[in-house]
C-alpha cells in the first residue's frame, strides 16, 4: 500500500504507540485518557540523553472508546506527533526509532533527525518507499500523523498520512547508521525553502506559494542566501510583477 494522504484518522492494527514531543497539555491529557501510557524518552541511552527536556516521548496508547485514539481522531490539530503500529515488542521498537534519530549525509557529517516531528515526518517518510521501506520501518508497520509541509500549510492542506509496512513482521533492526539518500537530502532543502516562503506569505497574502518558491528557488541561485537579502530579492519580484501587469 506505501504512502498516502486521507481526510480521516486511519485505522490502525497491532500495538499503537504515541511519538510526541513535549507540548502544553499532553501529559495531563494522556494521563486523563489512558490508564497505563507507561511513557518514556526515545533520547534516553543514545548521543542526545543530555536533551532530556526536548526529547520526544513513546506512550503506549489502548484501543477503548475515550482513549487518546479518540481524542487525535477527534482533533487532530490539538496535539503533533506519530501514531506508530507494531506487533514487535517495545523494546525492540524503541531499538529502532531510537536508531533513527542520527542520520549521516553528506559522506562523514552526522545530524539529528527530528523525524517525530510530523511536519519534517511529511517531508521525509514519503520518499521510504522500496529498498528504503525496510531501513527506515524494520519491525513498524504503519506509521500516521497529521499535518503536512510548510506548502501544505500555506495552502490549508492538512490532512492525515499514512505509510505502511505489510512486511513488518519479524524485521530486524538494523545496527548501520542511518543513511540519507539524494531524494531525502532534496526533500529536507525543500523544507527550508517552503518555511521561508511560508513566513514570507504570512507578511504579504495574495501570492500562490508555487509562485514564491520559484521566486525563493531563483534568489537563492543569484546568491540571496542571507535572509533580509533573500526577503529583498521577493519583495522585488513583487514590485517588478505589479509593473508588469500595470
Amino acid at each position: 500500500m506505501g504512502y498516502q494522504r486521507m481526510g480521516q484518522m486511519p485505522l490502525l492494527q497491532g500495538d499503537i504507540y504515541w511519538l510526541a514531543e513535549p507540548q502544553t497539555g499532553l501529559l495531563q491529557t494522556l494521563y486523563q485518557c489512558e490508564s497505563e501510557p507507561d511513557p518514556v524518552q526515545l533520547f534516553e541511552g543514545t548521543a542526545f540523553a543530555a536533551q532530556a527536556s526536548q526529547s520526544p516521548i513513546l506512550f503506549k496508547l489502548s484501543s477503548s472508546s475515550g482513549g487518546m485514539l479518540s481524542v487525535l481522531a477527534d482533533d487532530p490539530r490539538k496535539y503533533d506527533g506519530l501514531l506508530v503500529a507494531s506487533c514487535a515488542a517495545r523494546a525492540e521498537l524503541l531499538y529502532h526509532l531510537r536508531s533513527l534519530l542520527e542520520a549521516s549525509f553528506l559522506q562523514k557529517r552526522k545530524a539529528l533527525l527530528r523525524y517525530y516531528d510530523p511536519r519534517v515526518a511529511s517531508y521525509l517518510l514519503p520518499t521510504c518507499t522500496g529498498a528504503l521501506q525496510a531501513r527506515w520501518l524494520g519491525p513498524v508497520s504503519a506509521i500516521a500523523w497529521f499535518g503536512g509541509t510548510w506548502a501544505d500549510e500555506a495552502e490549508g492542506r492538512k490532512e492525515w498520512h499514512l505509510l505502511t509496512h505489510d512486511d513488518a513482521v519479524g524485521k530486524s533492526v538494523s545496527d548501520q547508521l542511518l543513511a540519507l539518500d539524494d531524494e531525502q537530502l532534496q526533500r529536507l532543502v525543500d523544507q527550508g525553502y517552503e518555511h521561508f516562503a511560508w513566513r514570507w506569505l504570512q507578511q504579504r497574502s495574495g501570492y500562490p506559494v508555487s509562485q514564491v518558491l520559484d521566486w525563493v528557488r531563483a534568489g537563492v541561485a543569484l546568491g540571496h542566501n542571507e535572509q533580509n537579502s533573500l526577503n529583498a530579492w521577493l519583495d522585488s519580484r513583487v514590485v517588478a510583477q505589479g509593473e508588469q501587469q500595470g
